[in-house]
């Protein structure tokens, strides 16, 4: 059951082991994220770049995989979200980055 309030917040319910919680919601919670520039790719959390699996003046299709980070014991493979040639490789193997570091730009 959802009800509006004069603010124009949501109430919305929540089912947690079985018990009713209302909350209210924000109407900016609905806002998605979206990067400033998609053709910057930027880190999105602190790691160590294990691999480069593209060079300048590729041609990447979207999903293309770019390069490998290893973040928390974990190897994430980071991907072109759009297609474009890249531009720039900003990093290198081997390489710590921090969150929001840029890896690689496309044009």
């Amino acid at each position: 059951m959802q009800k509006e309030k004069e603010n124009e917040n949501e109430l919305r319910e929540l089912n947690i082991d079985d018990t009713i919680y209302e909350t209210e919601v924000p109407a900016s919670f609905d806002k998605r994220w979206a990067p400033e520039d998609e053709k910057q790719i930027k880190a999105f959390i602190p790691g160590t770049i294990i691999e480069v699996t593209t060079k300048a003046g590729s041609t990447v299709k979207e999903g293309d995989i770019l390069l490998i980070l290893d973040a928390m014991k974990m190897y994430n493979e980071i991907v072109a979200p759009v297609a474009g040639t890249v531009e720039v490789i900003a990093v290198s193997a081997g390489e710590r980055v921090e969150k929001n570091q840029l890896l690689v730009r496309l044009k």
